[in-house]
């Protein structure tokens, strides 16, 4: 279409607003309630424009284009509107600064008085320097108020986490509440009342982490004013300098801007550009990234333990004291156990050190099990082929999606927003979950399963969709034996088993044949003594409804450490072996790069901890290498699509802190092993290219420019139905231990450092130390809110800090699983301590502790 603005012919392709083509064309139209992110809303109307032909003025962010129109942005008639529509906005908010004639003159050190009580102006103001009404003030010209000020006196909500709230500053362009709404699908914060009186709030006026609030950070992000402020910079002078770096939370590698004040990190927000994560984030990354690496726990110097205490010493007398000890042991008396979220260039030289230096093959992963692990231990013995890599793009673009052991709006929380997008095309979300999660709110049907039934209800739901299609699947290898099973499953059983009865599963299956259909699968199917059962019914439910199945890995970078695994299988162990080894004394020396639930009498006879943080095993170690954090550092990850994403150093390492790589590298040279002469971490990815096939392909020169490339997947493979093996029974409740334990996977740290014990805001939104009970079983048990404690199974115990929710159903106890969780309240140290091979559901009793 062809359209003149202000004189300027211009050309502009789709459905797009006047607004949009004059900011695309360099054409200045002064706008509040407007973001590019979010749908037109016309409610400042201060983007008024003149439209030839037509009566009055029109809103430009919500007028569209059309062939041969002719805008004026810009005339006598329209600035002095846009001065009245200004001015009224102004008489509720704080304006001596804005009109004040002498504002230029104001110099940077007034801005320690930020910290009065009341804003009644810029200076004063946390957001000065950084606010879109200034900017629009500014441009309008506004040299003064005509209409009398109004101050509102609300009180300054501080009762929650991370940013306050200061609705004395708020001009109600409304861009919070709707992209709480239109973008997150959290809907916690509303108009609330009307004209005079309105305001943003929540129901009832209750504390953001009581209305489901999940703390994206997004409302700050897009408030056009102070109305909304990151606590951590309120009193913070302005940034003089950014960097991009990629999140190190979870899988979905986000990119993020690192707001910097010299070589200083101020705040992290996400990257407008992020391919990924387009503007987005959540909690973790938009919050966290500070004080994970400013954290008073960062091990800054090299240490060795000396007369019994660990002293600072420089990097050569801590690598000589090392190597001296470490080249004492070989083979099976030795174990290195290395964090997942290590860079694909440390991992490597991880790997590499492991087998060519310390010559064992006891390495292991500080993660659990996830669905790519499962599907790779099918693949390679029946012969299937699964596809590991996608874009999140076909999430949203799915007509039916099946959601299964994850809490996807916690676990990965961008590809829960492409869910919201599918269901507001239309698209039906079936959820299968013991307990209820934030995806249920827009679920078409919830499956609500006893814990450890997956497998089972899987199965039947394959089996009511073969009674209702037919044999469609004969023929392809495998359908006899499948459905041979299928045909010994019994109602009666399915029902009683899985807590779903006939009906709920006759209806999800009538919605998964409709189809296009996405199967996202999460480590809930895995982290349990069943998970190849659970994923080969998985598959076969995919298959027959030709489907797209979706598996999910666990931390940053998961996804370059089991390319590693699938090259050489024999390699990697689970991390549970390596555990009872050192138990047993079989393990002698252990090198930690990530971390483990072992005490000090546990531990091998020499422990070296290489980290960023120090933790209890780090206290007791003979020898801590400080390690560099993300921000620290420069190298590669693969996130959870299988998409390849280069990131670069933000800040120089804190202290004596070195990349691992460096570390590895130059104790391999002390153990006079001449192949690990790396200079940078480009030469390690170059050898990497080499070494393993689905690295060959990366091009680190197209990964710079921003070109998309994903790891390299193998060929080949046939279509089949898998080998069902269904469980005669759920495990048996005792009445010893009436209550069943079921555990999720959680991603809340960065390597051994857990983000809830270190952060006080974190731990008020996401605590892994919770014991989540029924408000009947919390009853029954005598338990209030925030009581510790202590769950015991035959075997084991552990203690926790009870949290009462009705999303966990009667007689279970949910907990968190995490590798690097300090002793007393390690679930994984419990599960450890169980026996070979047990995992979840377990029958459990809670006590009240101390």
């Amino acid at each position: 279409m062809k359209l003149t603005i202000d004189g300027k012919r211009i050309e502009a392709d789709g459905k797009k607003t006047i607004l949009d083509v004059a900011r695309e064309n360099d054409i200045y139209i002064p706008a509040l309630c407007d973001h590019p992110i979010l749908k037109p809303f016309g409610g400042c109307r201060l983007c008024i424009v003149e439209i030839q032909g037509r009566r009055g003025f029109a809103p430009s962010c919500s007028t569209y284009i059309e062939d041969g129109m002719d805008v004026k942005s810009d005339s006598p008639q329209l600035r002095r509107m846009r001065k009245e529509i200004l001015g009224l906005i102004l008489t509720e908010h704080p304006d001596a600064c804005l009109v004040c004639t002498e504002k230029k003159n104001c110099d940077e050190y007034k801005s320690t008085i930020r910290k009065v009580g009341e804003v009644t102006g810029c200076v004063l103001c946390p957001n000065n320097g950084r606010c879109d009404l200034q900017d629009v003030v500014e441009a309008v010209q506004v040299d003064k108020v005509d209409f009398p000020s109004i101050y509102r006196d609300f009180e300054v909500k501080k009762n929650d986490p991370f940013f306050d709230r200061n609705y004395n500053l708020c001009i109600l362009c409304g861009r919070c509440v709707r992209v709480c709404h239109e973008l997150r699908g959290a809907s916690t914060v509303h108009f609330v009342n009307r004209g005079s009186e309105a305001l943003i709030g929540t129901v009832l006026d209750k504390p953001l982490r009581e209305s489901g609030c999940q703390f994206c950070g997004a409302c700050v992000d897009v408030c056009p004013t102070g109305a909304l402020t990151e606590r951590a910079i309120k009193y913070e002078p302005l940034p003089d300098g950014s960097a991009i770096t990629l999140c190190p939370f979870c899988g979905m590698g986000c990119e993020l801007e690192v707001m910097l004040k010299g070589e200083r990190i101020l705040s992290a927000r996400p990257s407008k550009n992020g391919i990924v994560n387009q503007g987005q984030a959540c909690v973790k990354g938009r919050f966290l990234v500070k004080d994970t690496v400013y954290s008073p726990r960062r091990i800054e110097k090299p240490m060795i333990r000396r007369r019994k205490e660990l002293e600072e010493v420089s990097w050569e007398e801590a690598l000589d004291f090392v190597a001296q000890r470490i080249k004492t042991y070989r083979g099976s008396e030795v174990a290195m156990i290395a964090s997942p979220q290590l860079p694909c260039e440390d991992a490597f030289v991880a790997e590499k050190f492991a087998g060519k230096v310390l010559k064992t093959k006891n390495v292991a992963l500080a993660t659990g099990i996830t669905p790519l692990d499962s599907l790779e231990n099918l693949a390679r013995k029946y012969g299937i082929n699964p596809s590991f890599n996608f874009k999140k793009e076909d999430i949203s673009q799915a007509g039916v999606i099946f959601l299964t052991g994850t809490d996807l709006a916690v676990s990965h929380p961008l590809l829960w927003l492409e869910v919201l997008k599918a269901v507001r095309n239309g698209a039906k979300l079936v959820v299968a979950s013991p307990y209820e999660i934030v995806g249920n709110r827009y679920a078409a049907f919830w499956l609500q399963i006893k814990p450890g039934s997956e497998d089972l209800l899987l199965g039947s739901l394959s089996k009511v969709i073969l009674e209702r299609e037919g044999a469609g699947g004969q023929g392809i290898e495998g359908y006899d034996s499948f459905t041979k099973t299928l045909d010994k499953l019994k109602v009666s059983r399915i029902t009683e088993e899985t807590g779903v009865d006939e009906q709920s599963l006759m209806r999800a299956a009538e919605i998964l044949m409709q189809g296009p259909s996405c199967f996202i699968a999460g480590s809930g199917l895995t982290q349990c003594s069943r998970e190849d059962a659970n994923m080969a019914a998985l598959w076969n439910l995919v298959f027959q409804c030709k489907g797209q199945l979706i598996p999910l890995g666990l931390e940053n970078n998961y996804r370059s450490s089991f390319e590693f695994k699938r090259n050489d299988p024999s390699k990697i162990k689970h991390v549970s072996q390596i555990i009872q080894d050192t138990r047993n004394g079989h393990v002698k020396a252990m090198y930690l790069i990530g971390s483990v639930p072992l005490d000090r009498k546990e531990k091998a006879d020499f422990l070296i901890v290489q980290d960023c943080h120090m933790n209890e095993i780090a206290e007791y170690a003979d020898a801590v290498l400080p390690a560099a954090t993300f921000a620290e550092i420069e190298g590669t990850v693969i996130n959870v699509e299988g998409r390849i994403q280069m990131f670069g150093k933000v800040i120089p390492p804190l202290g004596e802190a070195k990349p691992d790589w460096w570390i590895l590298s130059r104790l391999a040279k002390k153990l006079r092993r001449k192949d690990f002469d790396y200079k940078k971490t480009m030469d390690i990815l170059q050898e990497l290219k080499k070494t393993v096939p689905a690295f060959a392909k990366i091009n680190p020169a197209s990964l710079r420019k921003g070109k998309t490339q994903f790891v390299g997947e193998r060929e080949g493979g046939k279509p089949k139905f898998l080998p069902l093996k269904l469980r005669d029974r759920i495990t048996k409740i005792e009445k010893k231990f009436p209550f069943t334990l079921w555990a999720d996977y959680n991603l809340d740290c960065y390597r051994n450092l857990i983000l809830s014990r270190e952060i006080r805001g974190f731990e008020i939104v996401r605590n892994s130390r919770w014991v989540r009970l029924n408000p009947k079983d919390a009853k029954s048990q005598k338990c209030a809110e925030g009581d510790v404690v202590v769950v015991e199974s035959p075997a084991g115990k552990f203690r926790g800090i009870v949290k009462i929710t009705e999303n966990i159903p009667e007689g279970t106890v949910g907990t968190s699983f995490l590798w690097s969780e300090g002793l007393e309240f390690s679930v994984a140290r419990f599960i450890s301590s169980q026996g070979k091979d047990s995992r979840f559901p377990l029958p459990v009793r809670i006590k009240r502790g101390k």
